[in-house]
């Protein structure tokens, strides 16, 4: 009765100190920028099932850490509990803090005992990048680019490389890649969009964990009491602070109901999961060398934490209170600043310090009053940044340790251990059924969500499709639509060539009829010529007058074109002259008929084209008619001048007759050289004129003579 009076009274106490105002510490707002991660994790879902175990047993279970959603709530509550002295995160009666050991089991990489990464070289080695990175040392060169302060590859060099790789088919190598781009955007973020130097670094190296835990207390130390932005891993921050907290019970259903704050607030020592991850670490890093600590080196900055603080998460008791030398602040600056402090970090790193259970004692994963008393004391030196709350659940009673037997205690507290740890089993057992449902689920709607855009896709191929057919047919129809048309015009051409034949074959015809009418119009011209053409006499006479006729060929010069009818009078008698006029017919006619039937032979030759062409645009058949016309008007010409030589001839034969009955014979001396016939006629001289009245009728081509060939006196030739 006696302890339970004490406990009642401990409780009301309690109660009545949450009711009490305390004065708080001050709070900070913090950010948490994030890269999008989209074409990311596109990327992670290339690593399928099968490929899953080789590529975590190779590089981690670093996918995981590319899925966390990242709520900053939690982890703006939790930073306000930072306390910057001890390193860790001090609530009302317990301390937290990430160590090695949690980092490595959440990541599923093991921490080397050996120097972790302290710098980037100072020279780059293209050859070590290429090899790392499957690539070749000549695209790992063209593409290493400065960004700010740093310098490496862009994101979308990258992406775009290890895309190209899965869809080759080459796993390993896009396995690596893919792990690379993970190093250099989640676990250790720089600049945006850029895995720098150091992320690629400690790719090749293989040992994430130090480096990770560096960066992470470096962030939290060097913003507290400032905000800002928290530049680490904050995926790996979160899925550490989760694990620890409560999976059923009242934090988790008021979590619609209170604030992240109050249910913080709310918790206890006994709320905590403790040694949540089932798991049987043996070894715990305590120191480095001549540190009683361990320091951290991370991409920017070296820091301290106490692993001393942690023993509790990792299932030790923690049995009493630390001593100053194991949580002093050793170590925090920024590498650059110091690099011979630096060197020393290293080489305190090739002597790890690691105990086991037989130094740290079974694993009860409980707090002994004097280290609970001690943390209460520094929360009351430290202050909490939040009201406090009072429990959401039934704590267990509070036993002295003075007032029991230890023996008593002892068996107490095992059994209330195993009670929790079953109970814990059972909540992991629920939790682990709720995350099977909750990935269950999640799978249901990513196999619905992919046969939904499967069959979004073959919708899209098949309208695609019909709209590619439609069009096809669509262009055949126009096809055969204008073969239709051109064959149509073809046999539209087709008719109107044969009619073109047709109607050539009978132009053909009629011109030959027309050659043929007017071969026989020449032939009967010919005829008619010869009928009319009065023949030569046949006598010495003959030769006489073609003698008289050279003789007067040189007598008249060659440039007088018109020899006048007086001037042969005056050197012939008139028989002798009138002959002469009937040789010029003859010959008049003769010349005539030539040109006839040269013109004749040119129409014959004038053939006209088959087909029209520009030069040749005048219709065949008017060519033709055209031709006739012209042939009939030169007949006529003919035809009329050959009736005026008739005429003339006739007429002339007149008056030759009359002139040789009216006029005797004159004899007169002919010219030297000149020969004389004995029956030639003399000009009758009248007053030493010739008669001119008598030659005004005679027509030559239906024209008069000449005025001036008709009154040209006669010359008188001497008589024998």
């Amino acid at each position: 009765m006696h302890i339970i009076s004490q406990v009642h009274s401990r409780a009301c106490l309690l109660i009545e100190m949450a009711t009490v105002s305390e004065p708080k510490r001050k709070t900070c707002s913090y950010s948490f920028h994030r890269e999008p991660l989209t074409s990311l994790i596109e990327l992670g879902s290339f690593v399928t099932d099968d490929r899953l175990k080789s590529f975590v047993g190779q590089y981690g279970d670093i996918l995981t850490v590319l899925k966390t959603v990242v709520d900053p709530v939690p982890l703006q509550t939790l930073l306000q509990f930072y306390d910057p002295e001890l390193r860790c995160f001090t609530f009302q009666d317990y301390q937290l803090a990430p160590t090695l050991e949690e980092y490595s089991i959440l990541m599923n990489v093991p921490v080397q005992h050996q120097t972790p990464f302290l710098d980037v070289p100072k020279e780059v080695d293209f050859r070590l990048i290429a090899r790392a990175l499957r690539m070749s040392v000549k695209e790992v060169g063209e593409n290493w680019k400065p960004y700010g302060e740093v310098v490496g590859l862009p994101l979308k060099f990258l992406l775009r490389v290890a895309r190209d790789e899965a869809e080759k088919g080459n796993w390993e190598v896009f396995h690596a890649q893919l792990a690379a781009l993970i190093y250099g955007i989640i676990l250790f973020p720089s600049m945006p969009n850029f895995v720098d130097h150091a992320a690629i670094s400690i790719f090749i190296r293989g040992n994430p964990v130090p480096t990770l835990l560096a960066d992470t207390y470096y962030a939290i130390h060097s913003r507290h009491g400032k905000g800002g932005a928290i530049r680490c891993c904050l995926p790996l921050l979160f899925r550490w602070f989760m694990s620890l907290l409560p999976v059923s019970g009242p934090f988790v259903d008021t979590q619609s109901t209170l604030k992240w704050t109050q249910r913080v607030m709310s918790l206890t020592s006994y709320d905590i999961r403790w040694q949540s991850y089932r798991m049987d670490v043996k070894n715990v890093i305590m120191s480095c060398g001549k540190f009683r600590n361990v320091p951290l080196v991370g991409t920017k900055g070296c820091i301290n934490y106490n692993p001393v603080l942690s023993l509790r998460q990792l299932g030790f008791v923690m049995s009493r209170r630390p001593l100053e030398a194991e949580i002093v602040e050793s170590v925090y600056f920024e590498k650059r600043t110091d690099p011979v402090r630096l060197e020393q970090i290293g080489r305190a790193w090739r002597f790890v310090e690691a105990k086991d259970g037989s130094v740290l004692g079974k694993k009860f994963a409980i707090a002994m009053p004097d280290y609970t008393d001690w943390v209460k004391k520094r929360v009351e030196t430290l202050l909490l940044p939040y009201d406090r709350m009072e429990p959401l659940q039934e704590q267990p009673p509070l036993v002295l340790a003075d007032s029991v037997p230890a023996e008593h205690y002892k068996q107490a507290l095992m059994k209330s251990r195993r009670l929790r740890e079953k109970e814990q089993d059972v909540q992991m057992e629920l939790y682990k059924a709720k995350a099977d449902k909750l990935h269950l689920a999640h799978q249901l709607r990513e196999v619905q969500g992919e046969d939904a855009s499967r069959v979004r896709s073959r919708k899209r191929s098949y309208e695609e499709m019909e709209s590619m057919l439609d069009t096809e047919h669509r262009e055949c129809l126009r096809l055969q639509r204008a073969e239709i048309n051109h064959q149509k015009k073809i046999r539209d051409l087709e008719k109107q060539l044969k009619d073109k034949d047709i109607q050539l074959k009978k132009e053909m015809e009629l011109r030959q009829k027309s050659e043929d009418y007017l071969g026989g119009e020449v032939l009967e011209l010919r005829r008619q010529l010869k009928e009319k053409i009065t023949p030569l006499p046949e006598c010495s006479e003959c030769s006489l007058l073609i003698d008289q006729c050279h003789y007067l060929k040189t007598l008249i010069p060659e440039d007088h074109k018109v020899v006048s009818i007086s001037l042969l009078l005056s050197f012939f008698p008139v028989s002798v002259v009138l002959l002469l006029l009937q040789v010029a017919i003859f010959s008049e006619r003769v010349r005539l008929f030539e040109c006839l039937r040269n013109e004749h032979l040119m129409i014959a030759d004038q053939r006209p084209h088959r087909y029209s062409t520009r030069l040749n645009h005048q219709r065949n058949m008017d060519q033709v008619q055209a031709e006739l016309a012209e042939m009939r008007a030169n007949m006529a010409q003919f035809m009329n001048m050959m009736q005026g030589v008739v005429q003339g001839q006739e007429e002339l034969r007149a008056l030759a007759q009359r002139l040789e009955a009216m006029i005797p014979p004159v004899h007169r001396a002919p010219p030297v050289g000149v020969p004389v016939h004995e029956n030639a006629a003399v000009t009758v001289l009248v007053d030493d004129c010739a008669v001119s009245d008598e030659l005004k009728g005679i027509r030559i081509s239906k024209q008069p003579l000449a005025a001036e060939t008709v009154n040209v006196r006669a010359t008188c030739a001497p008589v024998f």
